[in-house]
């Protein structure tokens, strides 16, 4: 029993900062609008890719059309990524290895593309002040906005998404060897964590994916700030602890709950996996669409072992 003593008043202010975006809603997938930071861990030939290149699919409409962007990084370039090269060739981008140089030219593209969209978003909210109080403008922004001719000229200005910026996602594939992912206390994995940790904050907005055969291999710091682990079965069940270790209130705290669970998806041996999300939502699924919970299962348990006794 815990005892519970007040000792004053206090209590925590909600200071209610609004984010000032409203990023869109992977409903085929996450059913989140967090940006995504994901780990696809499996033996070869599991299916890792595919899952990577399913999720852009399944949310093309935020990540494979208009101003969005995929980066996809691996040494090997297979027929679905060729696929994917063809038939969007001005949203997807084949990078062939993985380095801190051809990063660094992916993550200078991205801003780029974000610092656009935010400089034209910027002058448009100027504009918008200016239809609805233009008193409330200073005479520099009323310059500029004669300047521009009031976006009179701008062919674009009504497909503009004020929503959002422009998203981005990078896929990194067949790279685990590299230190940049590997070795968090090397010069360039340190130069990568800040990255990711920044992922989804100007000037990236982006999703971040990497796909594994040796999940262990992968930087602590990438494997516990992940908002989505997606398992396919592993030989090793030490490494599947691990993981357990990460999301064991998802599973009842049960780890039987999990261990039973990844050997009926390698008994099924069709490419299933096991989808672990953790961020404003929580769930385990069976691939995509296929919830778990486990409660009742752990009662189970628990009653036949007092039956047993």
């Amino acid at each position: 029993m815990i005892i519970k003593k007040k000792v004053n008043n206090t209590k925590v202010k909600d200071l209610n900062f609004n984010n000032p975006y409203t990023f869109p809603t992977y409903s085929n997938t996450t059913q989140d609008n967090s940006l995504i930071l994901a780990l696809i861990a499996g033996i070869r030939n599991a299916g890792k890719s595919t899952v990577a290149l399913n999720i852009i699919e399944l949310e093309k409409k935020h990540l494979l059309e208009g101003d969005a962007k995929v980066y996809f990084i691996s040494p090997t370039k297979d027929a679905k990524v060729e696929y994917f090269i063809e038939k969007y060739p001005d949203n997807f981008e084949y990078i062939d290895e993985l380095s801190k140089t051809n990063m660094q030219a992916v993550l200078d593209k991205i801003k780029n593309r974000v610092e656009e969209w935010k400089a034209k978003y910027d002058v448009l909210k100027l504009l918008k002040q200016y239809l609805t109080n233009p008193k409330k403008l200073t005479f520099e922004e009323m310059e500029m906005l004669e300047e521009m001719n009031y976006f009179q000229d701008d062919e674009e200005l009504e497909d503009f998404r004020y929503a959002y910026p422009c998203l981005s996602t990078i896929i990194i594939d067949d790279s685990i060897g590299v230190p940049m992912i590997c070795e968090a206390r090397s010069l360039d994995g340190k130069w990568f964590q800040r990255f990711v940790l920044k992922h989804r904050h100007f000037p990236y907005y982006c999703n971040v994916m990497i796909c594994t055969q040796h999940i262990k291999s992968c930087a602590k710091y990438f494997r516990t700030n992940c908002n989505w682990t997606i398992l396919f079965p592993f030989r090793d069940h030490s490494v599947l602890k691990s993981v357990f270790d990460e999301y064991s209130i998802l599973f009842d705290n049960n780890l039987d709950n999990f261990l039973k669970f990844m050997e009926e998806i390698r008994i099924k041996n069709d490419h299933s996996f096991c989808s672990i999300y953790y961020d404003k939502i929580q769930y385990v699924r069976l691939g995509f669409n296929e919830e778990l919970d486990f409660t009742a299962n752990t009662k189970k348990i628990q009653e036949e072992e007092i039956n047993k006794n």
